[in-house]
Order: C-alpha cells, then sequence, then structure tokens
C-alpha cells in the first residue's frame, strides 16, 4: 500500500509522531479549557454541569486534531523533508505540520457546521457559513492552540529527525 501512495515508513512515522504531538496539545488545550470553566465558575456540581464552554469543539478537536495531524504530517515530511534526516528541518516541518493541522481542522469545523444549510437548499448561506466558520476557528483557535501545538510539534518534529539520524549510525 506505501508503495501506491509513494509514502516512505520515515513519511508515515512522522505522520504518527505528529498526530501524537497533536494529541498531546488538544489534551492540554481542553485541560486549560476545563480548568479555565471551574476557575471562574467555582468548583460544585451545579458548574460541573453545566461545563459547555466551547466543549463541543474542545471535543472534536480530541477526536479530529490527531487523525488531521497524521494526514498533514505525513504529506509535510513526503513534500518537503530531504532525502537525509535533519533534526533543524524536522522542527520546521514539524511547526508546518501543526499550523497546518490547524488550518485543515477550522476547515473542517466550517464544513461540518455549514452542513446544515445545504441540507436546507441555501448553498449561498452554506458557503458564507463555511468561510465564517473557517476563519473564525483559525484566527480564534490558532490564539488560543497556537501557543501550545507549536512548540509541541517543533519538538516533535525534531526528536524524531533526531532518532532517525542516530538510528542510521
Amino acid at each position: 500500500m506505501t508503495d501506491y501512495l509513494a509514502v516512505s515508513r520515515r513519511d508515515v512515522g512522522a505522520g504518527l509522531a505528529t498526530g501524537g504531538s497533536a494529541l498531546l496539545g488538544a489534551g492540554l488545550v481542553n485541560l486549560w479549557n476545563f480548568f479555565q470553566t471551574f476557575r471562574a465558575r467555582g468548583f460544585d456540581s451545579a458548574s460541573i454541569a453545566e461545563y459547555r464552554r466551547g466543549s463541543e469543539i474542545f471535543f472534536l478537536g480530541m477526536i479530529l486534531a490527531p487523525v488531521i495531524a497524521v494526514i498533514v504530517g505525513t504529506v509535510v515530511w513526503r513534500v518537503m523533508m530531504p532525502d537525509e534526516p535533519d533534526p533543524t528541518y524536522g522542527a520546521v516541518a514539524g511547526v508546518v505540520s501543526a499550523l497546518g493541522s490547524l488550518f485543515v481542522f477550522a476547515a473542517s469545523i466550517g464544513f461540518m457546521f455549514s452542513l446544515s444549510q445545504v441540507f436546507a437548499g441555501a448553498l449561498a448561506g452554506a458557503i458564507f457559513e463555511f468561510l465564517f466558520l473557517t476563519v473564525l476557528t483559525a484566527v480564534f483557535g490558532g490564539a488560543i492552540t497556537a501557543p501550545v501545538i507549536t512548540p509541541l510539534g517543533a519538538l516533535g518534529g525534531y526528536v524524531y529527525e533526531r532518532y532517525i539520524t542516530d538510528d542510521q549510525r
């Protein structure tokens, strides 16, 4: 199958490493959001029951972000990495993978939420809603998650390429 897709084990391994970094980043952002909600509302049963502060998008992030990151990371390593492993390029590719995953995730959120307009028959409304939600999610979601996922992507890419370099010696 990898011959058919023209990817190597290095590309797929980098995609899996990127997916692991994305899962860690999504978990940290979810944990931060969870404690920010309780810090504002207090630790009581009512605040636990009404925990809804953006939880759908954060929950989707826990599910979709690692899957999207595996695909984006594999493509980034396939397209931009040289044949010889280099940890510095790995860090750059990790940042590109993290930010690319953020924008693909934002587009998937915009697509999912605009489907209701498509099924209602309002194609122009669906396009507007897709663009609006994609930009909104990318800008504000990026402002919240980029400080977390960028260093994780750089570290994941660096460590992965360092491991490949040490493995080839």
